[in-house]
């Protein structure tokens, strides 16, 4: 492990989002290598994704819902800072959720407060907008909306920025009201705007960056091997969103994101529909550009520390030419052919490791069940019991070992073969 001071607090690197912007790869790869950066100092505190996904569930006010069998999160943040101000043998530790960006002032005072006496940095990735917004609305889908892009897009860009669809979105994505959240606590020096590249750029380089900034060597971890979030194309994007409109509203969430955001959007609808990912419209770009300038200067005025370049938070790629528009059924029903295949091959899958565990279990319980029977009545005879010492006994022998003296024969009435196994079981009790 990396030389750390001794005693002092380690300095924590609180990624508090945003959404949509790398987030998903830097922790895949942060997890995969917990071992690695331990001993390079750097502590992911929880041990568990989990366990950072709780907090912020914790942090936001959420409450399960009540049939949720999902472990709660009530306490959590408390008990992860703790955990983090408790560690002695690290440098660094890095806590990291991009929905943390959506708490208030006074949740973000209360954090910083909570991490005392370590020194807290907040990080914040930023995307450009023209790959943000389609991203986002697939994200929405993921997680139960319904309504098309051009709609969707509508709530956002027009409407009020507090209402509908837009609430979220701005929360955690307008930048100088996130950041100036922070900063009202930690020093605007200590904010940092972390750009994620293009898509020409190599893979690497927004990893590369990240460590830079915790201060870690960024060859610990193979960024070829890190899991992003799944990219759907938008035929895929508007497949998922018919059979949202088809889900009963009085499913509960919990089992929602179980079965149709873990299963269907994130394991078997990509790669099933036509490539190519949701493109802004040609009419959304002026807005996105101006938008763009917007979120650049405010991070300029507000002096936080740049961590890329914020020129990739201005649009680049290309525009939807105006005329086209939403995949049509035929797009649709050849992605669906293709999604039930996926889902035959995945309960085809799950099939054959049921049936592997139904085996293994009854052959676990063939196997105990004469074993049982054997120690079920040797605490009840102690004629079985005799026959049970004489088989280890043999059995002991046989592999050239002395058996101990074997003990004094139980007596043949009924009480003294009820009391000769409890004799020997408080036997063994005793000498633990």
């Amino acid at each position: 492990m990396a030389e750390v001071s001794g005693g002092s607090p380690p300095v924590v690197y609180l990624h508090v989002g945003a959404p949509k912007s790398g987030t998903t790869f830097l922790q895949g790869l942060l997890w995969k290598n917990a071992d690695a950066l331990s001993e390079a100092g750097v502590l992911l505190p929880g041990g568990s994704f989990d366990a950072h996904v709780r907090a912020a569930r914790d942090l936001r006010g959420m409450k399960p819902e009540p049939d949720d069998p999902g472990p709660g999160w009530d306490g959590a943040w408390d008990e992860l800072a703790e955990v983090v101000k408790a560690s002695s043998g690290h440098r660094a530790a890095v806590i990291s959720n991009e929905v943390i960006c959506a708490v208030d002032e006074e949740v973000a005072g209360r954090v910083v407060r909570s991490l005392a006496p370590c020194e807290v940095h907040v990080v914040y990735s930023a995307r450009d907008l023209a790959g943000l917004l389609p991203s986002e609305w697939q994200e929405y889908v993921k997680h139960r909306f319904h309504y098309g892009f051009d709609h969707w897009l509508d709530e956002v860009v027009d409407g009020p920025r507090d209402a509908g669809a837009a609430g979220w979105f701005w929360r955690v994505h307008d930048v100088s009201d996130v950041l100036g959240r922070w900063a009202r606590h930690v020093p605007p020096e200590r904010v940092h705007v972390l750009t994620v590249p293009g898509p020409d750029a190599p893979r690497e380089l927004l990893w590369e960056r990240f460590a830079g900034l915790v201060g870690f060597d960024p060859s610990v971890a193979d960024p070829s091997e890190a899991r992003a979030n799944a990219s759907l194309s938008w035929t895929e994007t508007e497949l998922l969103r018919r059979v949202n409109a088809a889900v009963d509203e009085d499913v509960p969430m919990w089992l929602y994101h179980r079965l149709v955001t873990d299963v269907l959007a994130l394991t078997v609808l990509p790669g099933r529909g036509e490539p190519g990912r949701v493109p802004l419209p040609a009419e959304r770009r002026a807005w996105a550009e101006a938008e763009s300038h917007e979120r650049v200067d405010a991070i300029r005025a507000g002096g936080y520390d740049v961590v890329g370049d914020l020129e990739e938070l201005r649009p680049r790629g290309p525009a939807r030419p105006p005329a086209s528009g939403a995949p049509g059924d035929p797009d649709l029903l050849d992605a669906a052919a293709h999604t039930i295949l996926g889902l035959l091959d995945r309960v085809s899958v799950l099939t054959e490791e049921l049936t592997e565990l139904q085996r293994e279990r009854r052959e676990q319980h063939e196997t105990a069940l004469p074993k049982l029977m054997a120690r079920h009545l040797s605490e009840r005879s102690g004629a079985v019991w005799k026959m049970r010492v004489g088989y280890w006994h043999l059995v002991e022998r046989l592999k050239g070992i002395e058996p101990p003296p074997e003990p004094e024969p139980a007596a043949d009435d009924d009480d003294d073969e009820a009391d000769a196994p409890g004799a020997v079981l408080s036997s063994r009790a005793s000498q633990r």
